[in-house]
Parts: C-alpha cells; structure tokens; sequence
C-alpha cells in the first residue's frame, strides 16, 4: 500500500501537468477558433459590401438607360407627332388649292 501511495504522490505531479497541456492546448484551440470565425464574419462582410456596391452601381445603369431610352421615346414621339401636324397642314392647304 505504502508503494502505491508513493506512486500516486509521483505521479500525480505528472498527470496535474498533462491536464495542464491539455488545458492550454484546448485554450488555444479556442482562440484560435475564434479568430477564424472572426477573419469568416470579416470576409463576409467585405463581400456583401461588395455586393450591396456592385447592386447599387447596376442600379445607377438601369436608371440612367431608362431615362436615356424615355427621353429618346419622347423626342422620337414628338418629332412623330410635328411630322403628322405638318403632313395634315399640307392636306388641308392642298385641298383648299384644289377647291380654289
């Protein structure tokens, strides 16, 4: 008995260290967890900035060649529209010539 009592008192040191270890390593497993979800959630971030400015920016695009393309559709119509006034002008003097 008196051996496994001094075999335990010398051991005992040994297995308080390796928990220790064991300890510290899981510490540091934790931290550096930690910093990879960190850096992941930072990536994350940058990418949806990148998104939200790549949105916005396509955005900008499609309103500008709307207005591009409204602008031309009215121009277009009202060069149409003066185009038939002058054509129904000229009719309407032809026939009053041709009453005459």
């Amino acid at each position: 008995m008196k051996y496994i009592a001094i075999a335990l008192l010398a051991v005992l040191p040994a297995l308080a260290d390796w928990q220790h270890h064991t300890r510290s390593e899981a510490r540091d497993a934790m931290a550096e967890a930690r910093r990879a979800r960190s850096e992941a959630r930072n990536e994350v971030m940058r990418a949806r900035a990148e998104v939200r400015t790549e949105m916005r920016q396509a955005q900008r695009e499609f309103q500008t060649s709307m207005r591009q393309a409204q602008s031309e559709f009215a121009r277009e119509m009202r060069r149409a529209r003066a185009e038939f006034e002058r054509g129904m002008r000229d009719f309407r003097q032809e026939m009053r010539n041709a009453w005459r």
